[in-house]
């Protein structure tokens, strides 16, 4: 009998990964969601871009393929391994499948590497969304008995953490996702839009890739980690909260976790929860988080808007000693913010940034090859440099010069 409040932690001896994956999936009683031969199962890993799996930006192929194997053993009819990278290119998928070593994994397993935005479309509506009616995805969602996520634990610049929720934000195709970005700029409503994204997604089973992952700059920039663990569970909200007390972050702060508990998709209250394996203060790891903090003290509405657009704006940094202009930032940023050196500029070696234009969205700084990219935030100089600063400035410089004439 499947019991839905279980939550399995593995650690991964001896880089025995499909071990560690077979036992977590059987500690839950995984089998019984494959409840006959010859369905149709979707695994959705993460293939944010192209990097090489020793760097833990995309799920690591051994586990994807224990998890394929897993799946094996009860004779589906179809087998497909589906995600939508995170560039806007139309080979992009192809390309990052084959980088980081899941295309081998599916033609060693014969199993169908399926870039979703080369499978039929469907338009799925969203019950009662917080941001979204509606999302366009591919059909495997509707048609698939089964969907398996298999999320990366990784820190992330906008949302803390990338794992469970956030990984099926993949099955928003292509450019979609920076239009997605371009709508919902602020990470109030872009993280609400996620949890309206994993509503439909709706994965039955979640098998997390703990073996490598990423801390300080994720998602794809970040310091590896070899946390050596496999998590397994029904839940991806308690998952997701479970993976924050592994690596010492306040759930809360993960701010798409208490709007998808608030949506029903699932509980932040783990004491609601049985564990099996592994203890979470027996494999707890603090790790670093992103240097950009989102506020999250309640304020104002207006106020929230003026601290994320002015005083909390993240100011986009490259460096020129990694920068090779490969194009991928100018052609994947979603409102045209990034724009090739002009070829009058002699010695310009980085693109040009426009802060006007630029909604924060971290595109460009998850999909450079080169790690070349980052963003800080300094909000005493946005203050300074933002027209209510300045206008305050020269009020108090126009009273200091009238003092000084009066009291002359």
């Amino acid at each position: 009998m499947i019991h839905n409040n279980l939550i399995s932690i593995q650690k991964i001896h001896n880089e025995e990964v499909e071990n560690a994956v077979f036992t977590a999936l059987k500690a839950i009683n995984a089998e019984e969601l494959m409840v006959r031969e010859g369905m149709i199962i979707l695994i959705k890993p993460n293939v944010l871009s192209g990097k090489p799996a020793e760097r833990a930006v995309t799920t690591h192929p051994e586990v994807l393929r224990a998890v394929i194997r897993w799946v094996k053993q009860f004779k589906p009819a179809r087998v497909f391994v589906g995600d939508s990278s995170g560039s806007n290119s139309p080979n992009a998928t192809q390309v990052a499948l084959k980088a980081c070593g899941i295309l081998q994994v599916c033609i060693d397993e014969n199993v169908e590497c399926a870039p979703l935005e080369k499978t039929p479309r469907k338009i799925y509506s969203v019950k009662n969304g917080f941001v979204l009616d509606e999302i366009a995805s591919t059909h495997l969602l509707e048609d698939a008995d089964l969907i398996i996520n298999i999320p990366k634990i990784k820190t992330h610049g906008l949302t803390t953490l990338t794992c469970c929720i956030k990984n099926m934000f993949g099955t928003v195709m292509l450019g979609n996702k920076a239009q997605m970005h371009a709508r919902f700029p602020m990470v109030d409503a872009f993280t609400s839009a996620l949890v309206d994204v994993y509503s439909v997604s709706s994965p039955q089973l979640t098998v997390i890739d703990g073996y490598l992952c990423q801390e300080g700059k994720g998602p794809a920039a970040g310091d590896v980690v070899k946390l050596d663990l496999i998590l397994a569970g029904y839940d991806g909200v308690a998952l997701d909260t479970t993976v924050c007390k592994i690596i010492d972050v306040d759930p809360n702060q993960v701010m798409y976790l208490p709007k998808a508990e608030q949506k029903n998709l699932g509980s932040m209250k783990l004491d609601d929860y049985t564990f099996v394996g592994e203890k979470i203060e027996s494999v707890k790891r603090p790790f670093k988080l992103p240097s950009i903090k989102i506020p999250k003290f309640k304020i104002p509405k207006k106020i929230t808007e003026y601290l994320g657009k002015i005083l909390f704006k993240s100011r986009l940094k490259v460096d020129p000693s990694k920068c090779v202009l490969c194009g991928k930032c100018w052609q994947n940023c979603p409102v045209d913010a990034l724009t090739p050196p002009e070829e009058k500029q002699v010695g310009k070696t980085v693109p040009l940034w426009d802060k006007k234009k630029c909604i924060t969205c971290y595109c460009c700084t998850e999909l450079c090859p080169h790690e070349a990219i980052d963003f800080h935030v300094n909000p005493t100089r946005n203050f300074l440099l933002s027209k209510l600063g300045i206008s305050i400035i020269a009020f108090l410089v126009i009273i200091g010069v009238f003092l000084r004439i009066v009291l002359s």
